[in-house]
């Protein structure tokens, strides 16, 4: 680590001009949250793997900046050559080089990997000190990363209709509307998970998110696409063909923008009116479907850019004066699922719920004939000593390899949709925390154990975390568990009028908590892709602002996910994915309409880990419907012993 922040500081120092200064943030060239292992440039800087960071390097400082789900995990992977800057504690990294930095300070950034409102809140903060933000003239870490993995050209996958729901024709009409009524005659469009969802494509380029690493460009008459040709086999050209979708390189995305910008991008083929790219007729701004035609007004001169998802270079070869600066009208449209998306998501967590069960069964006898655990249902300490124990052990990577196992027997399985969080005692304690197999922990029949995982499926990505514990729970673990248990439940059967966001909703899961003094450091729920990103916006239910942005709507899915931590001892966390649907209440005041959620994760809380005497009525009534609709939803997916463990396991509480 030392050899490679020398390596950087003398780098910074030939730069023309010398920085005084590097940002390397988490993100690749399409500001994505999760990276495929060759952009993951920070992790390699500074040794910290958490998915959300942002590392600084001066010629006498390494600072390192994550929120508040990656403090412990930081603290214990950064060296003492870094600085752990803790977000929402410590001054931003803006505050922090206006502040600390010299006046007319060079500040370096490769602008590929940082998003347009980000660039232009530094440039804006850093003219109060005359210091400068400087676009590298190359990435300054893939200098000094000798190893850094080639590119591989992973195959472009057509996505079937019978999943997707919606046609690439349909999806291209309604986005060449929103143009129309935006004023713009283009969209850039720089998100995997967009690009993917337009075009009806999957692939394999980041690690548990099924993208494909590629840039689009929609114009009102073309449609093109940027990606690595070799990636495309005989059957995805043609369908791109089919679909009036015009494949350009991937680096030409570049070249293409300027190109734009002077209103010069063309293609002979987008004149041929192609299924896939109704016409608008410029002239006297008819937008011409395949249906009825809808005459709108405009003046179309605009380019649409996300300045959340956009990076800062391609934006920097426009007009300023000719760029709709608003996000993606694409990320709602994705986030809203369409009847064929929400079946299939229900029937993935059903499948995935099974594979969850068969799991808990499974390690339940295993900890019970390995360690002499009393088990899921039993509450007393182990019966076996250390010594008494055999040569088989279980840890926390190989009882969540069994979980995979499980899931890859499912029908349409395509892999995980993260790296799974299976976690210990006092590594449950940290959020994110991802075990290794050299040096993960033993599972203890005495501590809690957290494992959050979830799986990609061609029908729907699933996202669960339970909590459970094989051992006898204290009191106060029992007490914590309810807690967190009484937030889940509150928020999975709140009721809101129309126009209701995240943040007036995030509460509902912490009032339980702060009863007790306890909170959580993370958000409460974010949205879930369709075999697609298991995270996905532009909704999320949290304390943060960005919470406020968009309302939830009808058809999102939206995680249910509260937990409480102790660092050095244990964590909680229950997490179910819910679908906004018509809320059915008894008036309508003010006529807004009214919202409520639907579960669709079926896996049981652990009776032995709720304290029931902390539970209200109305509670136990809602565990034990659940319960019973976990038994009728997974039991034709299981044996006979599963089913009898299942039985067991959701037996209704008295109240």
């Amino acid at each position: 680590m030392a050899d490679t922040l020398a390596a950087l500081r003398s780098l910074m120092s030939s730069h023309s001009p010398p920085l005084h200064a590097l940002i390397i943030p988490s993100e690749d060239y399409h500001q994505s949250e999760y990276v495929s292992a060759r952009d993951k440039r920070r992790a390699f800087v500074s040794g910290f793997t958490g998915s959300a960071g942002l590392a600084l390097i001066t010629m006498d400082e390494a600072l390192l900046w994550t929120d508040g789900r990656y403090f412990l995990q930081a603290t214990q992977q950064l060296s003492d050559q870094w600085k752990l800057m803790r977000m929402g504690e410590d001054p931003p990294v803006d505050i922090w080089m206006t502040n600390n930095l010299p006046k007319d300070a060079a500040i370096g950034v490769d602008t590929w990997c940082v998003s347009v409102d980000t660039a232009q809140k530094w440039e804006c903060d850093f003219a109060k000190k005359q210091q400068k933000l400087v676009q590298t003239t190359r990435n300054v870490v893939d200098e000094v990363w000798k190893n850094r993995l080639p590119a591989q050209a992973n195959p472009v996958i057509v996505h079937p209709l019978q999943f997707a729901g919606q046609s690439v024709a349909d999806k291209l009409k309604e986005l060449r509307r929103k143009l129309v009524l935006g004023k713009a005659r283009a969209i850039i469009i720089t998100a995997l998970d967009e690009v993917a969802w337009l075009y009806n494509v999957r692939g394999s380029d980041v690690s548990y998110c099924p993208v494909v690493h590629a840039f689009a460009i929609v114009t009102i008459d073309s449609a093109f696409f940027y990606v690595d040709k070799q990636k495309l086999s005989p059957e995805a050209n043609s369908y791109m063909e089919e679909n009036g979708i015009i494949v350009r390189d991937y680096g030409d995305v570049s070249s293409d923008v300027v190109l734009l910008a002077s209103n010069q991008l063309t293609s002979c083929s987008s004149t041929k009116g192609s299924k896939g790219n109704p016409k608008i007729d410029v002239r006297n701004a008819t937008y011409i479907g395949n249906s009825a035609s809808h005459a709108v007004e405009f003046v179309n001169d605009l380019i649409w850019v996300d300045p959340g998802a956009c990076c800062f270079a391609l934006y920097s070869k426009l007009s300023a004066d000719k760029v709709l600066l608003q996000q993606s009208p694409l990320a709602l449209a994705k986030a809203l699922k369409n009847p064929v998306e929400i079946e299939g998501l229900k029937k993935a967590h059903f499948r995935d719920g099974a594979a969850v069960v068969q799991y808990h069964v499974w390690l339940d006898k295993q900890m019970q004939e390995i360690y002499g655990a009393s088990g899921y249902f039993m509450e007393a300490e182990s019966t076996k000593q250390k010594k008494q124990l055999g040569t088989k052990r279980l840890t926390e990577v190989s009882v969540s390899d069994k979980l995979e196992e499980f899931r890859a027997s499912k029908e349409h399985f395509r892999g995980l949709s993260f790296r799974t969080t299976s976690s210990v005692g006092s590594n449950a304690a940290i959020i994110h925390y991802k075990p290794e197999a050299e040096t993960c922990a033993e599972l203890d029949p005495n501590c809690i154990y957290l494992f959050d995982s979830g799986a990609q499926y061609l029908d729907g990505t699933t996202d669960i975390t339970r909590t459970i514990h094989f051992g006898k729970p204290s009191p106060h673990e029992k007490s914590c568990y309810t807690a967190v248990l009484k937030g889940h439940i509150s928020l999975g059967n709140a009721r809101f009028p129309n126009g209701t966001n995240g943040q007036a909703l995030d509460i509902l899961a912490r009032i339980p908590l702060w009863k007790d003094g306890l909170d959580y450091r993370h958000g409460t729920g974010h949205g879930i892709g369709s075999y697609l990103n298991v995270h996905e916006g532009p909704h999320n239910i949290s304390f943060r602002p960005s919470a406020r942005d968009v309302p939830l709507q009808v058809s999102m899915a939206v995680t249910d996910e509260p937990g409480y931590y102790e660092d050095g001892n244990f964590g909680i966390r229950i997490e179910n994915v819910l679908i906004v649907k018509e809320g059915n209440t008894k008036f309508n005041f003010g006529n807004k309409g009214y919202l409520s959620f639907e579960h669709i994760t079926w896996a049981p809380y652990q009776r032995k880990l709720i304290d029931v005497s902390l539970l209200v009525p109305e509670e136990i009534e809602w565990l034990n419907e659940y319960h019973a609709k976990c038994r009728e939803i997974l039991t034709p997916y299981l044996n006979k012993s599963e089913m009898e463990w299942l039985k067991k396991a959701t037996e209704p509480i008295a109240a």
